[in-house]
């Protein structure tokens, strides 16, 4: 009985802790050094009456894709509105067949700003600079439910086919658009699913699975989006 008594006060323990922790609120990305969670680019800009950075995040749904995906988008170097580093940072999560939107843009843009309904959806997300210009880069970073989990075991088993939760499974595009010529130049995204591969000496080339030997279990390449 003692026992009994004992698992049972455990387990509510158990189940407190993870409803606090589930319901805690992500400021911004935790320092993780996978490579796999984490996608850059190396510049983007918000100059007042001049330019803003949008950038875009999709999920099409590749066969080793988990259903849902966490992702925070920092603004690198730029000064906030606010002021605070989670300012500089949207976090939201991807749901299969969605794309979520992202402008950096200064506070006194007078279109792309909180009072236009065309910018308040909940897949709309606005990063808000100061009133100077501002230079910087971008960094986005998976949530993770085992974020200290190596690539290849962070998957979850759906019909027997292996789901990841890495950025490889996102295709994420970006510009830097300038407002009074209505032109801009493309960003280049490291680390999303146009061109992470896994690198290595891994036996059967690009594209094939990697093997944890010792459990005898086939992964795919975590860091490689598959369809």
């Amino acid at each position: 009985m003692k026992n009994i008594k004992q698992l049972t006060l455990f387990s509510l323990f158990w189940v407190l802790y993870s409803a606090q922790i589930a319901g805690a609120d992500i400021g911004q990305a935790d320092a993780t050094r996978f490579s796999s969670r984490v996608a850059v680019s190396p510049y983007a800009q918000a100059v007042p009456n001049d330019s803003y950075t949008f950038i875009g995040v999709s999920h099409p749904s590749l066969d080793s894709a988990l259903t849902q995906i966490g992702v925070v988008l920092e603004a690198v170097g730029m000064a906030t509105s606010a002021g605070t580093q989670s300012s500089r940072s949207a976090v939201f999560t991807v749901d299969a067949g969605q794309t979520h939107r992202v402008f950096i843009v200064n506070a006194s843009n007078s279109t792309i700003n909180d009072q236009n309904s065309s910018f308040t959806d909940s897949r709309t997300h606005l990063i808000t600079t100061s009133n100077s210009a501002q230079f910087g880069s971008i960094k986005l970073t998976t949530v993770s439910e085992r974020p200290s989990l190596a690539p290849g075991s962070r998957n979850v088993t759906v019909n027997s086919v292996n789901k990841f939760d890495n950025l490889a499974q996102l295709s994420i595009w970006g510009i830097v658009y300038i407002e009074s010529s209505g032109t801009g130049f493309a960003m280049e995204f490291i680390g999303d699913m146009q061109d992470s591969t896994l690198g290595g000496n891994l036996p059967n080339g690009v594209g094939s699975d990697s093997a944890d030997v010792q459990n005898s279990t086939n992964f795919a390449r975590p860091a490689r989006g598959i369809n």
